[in-house]
């Protein structure tokens, strides 16, 4: 039985609660225009390679984006994630700076940490974005449903290393 909240979501009372949990979507579920321009921007990057390097994301490029993008680097034994910048939107909606933080910093619980960590496995794994989508709240005191997309990035020409991201 589906009945409709007071904020206009849909609430199927035999599923279990999606939210502040992500779902992956396809590209073409993505309704988040940003989003696609981010990928096509990745994607002319690429020039014939499997992903393009860290050091040809230029922010002159991307300047309508740059509120709604983060970049991080990859980091292994153990796995864990550092924000070398995030945009002013996100950082108004998540209510603090996370540029030059680590993931373990701000996401606190550990099955958030392992859920968000496994979202970044998936893109090295395949060696290409994935988007999705999140129900949450934010600073302002809304429930939104976010659309949001995670590319790899090279830094030696093959490997993953970096992530260029965004929210919207």
């Amino acid at each position: 039985m589906s009945t409709r909240s007071e904020s206009g979501l849909d609430l199927d009372e035999d599923a279990k609660p999606r939210f502040w949990r992500d779902t992956i979507i396809t590209r073409e579920q993505c309704t988040s225009e940003k989003a696609r321009r981010l990928y096509d921007y990745w994607d002319g990057l690429r020039a014939g390679r499997k992903m393009p390097n860290r050091r040809d994301i230029d922010p002159v490029d991307i300047w309508p984006l740059l509120p709604n993008i983060h970049l991080s680097d990859w980091f292994t034994d153990p796995d864990r994630i550092r924000y070398r910048l995030a945009g002013t939107e996100l950082v108004a909606s998540i209510g603090r700076e996370i540029s030059g933080r680590w993931l373990a910093e701000f996401h606190t619980d550990p099955a958030d940490l392992q859920e968000t960590l496994s979202l970044y496995r998936k893109v090295i794994a395949a060696g290409a974005p994935i988007f999705g989508s999140t129900i949450a709240t934010n600073l302002r005191v809304e429930v939104v449903e976010v659309e949001w997309e995670l590319c790899p990035l090279a830094g030696n020409g093959h490997d993953v290393t970096h992530f260029i991201g965004l929210e919207d």
